[in-house]
Parts: C-alpha cells; structure tokens; sequence
C-alpha cells in the first residue's frame, strides 16, 4: 500500500513541471490514475485473497478425507489384528473407497456388507457376517 501512495504522490508532483505551478487539470488526472491504481491494486489483492482461500478450502476437504480414512484404517487395525495383519495401509483403504460408491448408488446392506466381507478378507482370514456389518457401518462413517 505504502508503494501505492508513493506513486500516487509522484504522479501528483509530476503534474507540475519546473517553475510551473500545478494546473487543477494535472492534479486531476493524476489524482485519477491514483485513484485508478488504488483501485487495480485492491481488486488484485481482494483476488489473491479469494484464491487462497478457495485452495486453502480444497486442502482441507482433502485433509479431511485424508483423516477419515485414517481413523478408518486405524479403528479396523484395532479391531479386527487378524484381517489387518501384514496389510499395506492402502490395501485398508480401499475397503472404504471401493464401497463407497455402492452405497453412494442406494446399495442395500446386504450388498454392502457383502462387498466388505470380500474387501476386508485377508488370505485366509475372512471376516463373519457380524464383523462385515459392523466394517461396514465403519465404512458408511468413513463415506460421510
């Protein structure tokens, strides 16, 4: 703002030349580019701001999926050791992103918890019925 001024002072001194006294027409159109400036600069600043926080909204709706899905991950680690022993983080994860869709389609539980049990087995290890519905109520959360 400070540059701003500056130049908007300058531009008014300039309207006068040597010896010469300013002319209200000069200090007019001066006063006018001022004004002009001013008003670019603002208008700059206003679209900065509105950029950043439009991003900054964008990083926190990926941090909060981000955070749900690792609460998922961490609630389904602790709940069930033996579908989540020797599992990538990711290979969790996509319990939840690939039942979400279904359930975002109006997927009745049936098929919901189906897709859990075949998501959420590991190897040998498969989940029950109970375990599938409760993963998948889990999942629901997650999806929210």
């Amino acid at each position: 703002m400070c540059v701003i001024t500056v130049a908007a002072c300058a531009g008014v001194l300039s309207a006068c030349g040597e010896g010469d006294s300013p002319t209200s027409e000069g200090v007019r159109s001066s006063a006018g580019v001022a004004v002009t400036s001013v008003q670019e600069g603002a208008q700059g600043a206003a679209s900065s701001v509105q950029s950043a926080a439009s991003s900054a909204a964008e990083r926190a709706g990926d941090w909060f999926d981000s955070a749900k899905l690792g609460a998922f991950v961490a609630a389904f680690r602790a709940a069930y050791p033996n579908l989540s022993a020797d599992r990538e983080t990711q290979s969790i994860e996509t319990i939840v992103t690939e039942t979400c869709p279904l359930i975002e389609d109006g997927a009745d539980d049936a098929e919901v918890n189906a897709k859990v049990g075949e998501l959420a087995a590991n190897g040998s290890a498969e989940p029950t019925d109970d375990q599938s519905a409760r993963i998948a109520q889990l999942v629901r959360v997650a999806c929210g």
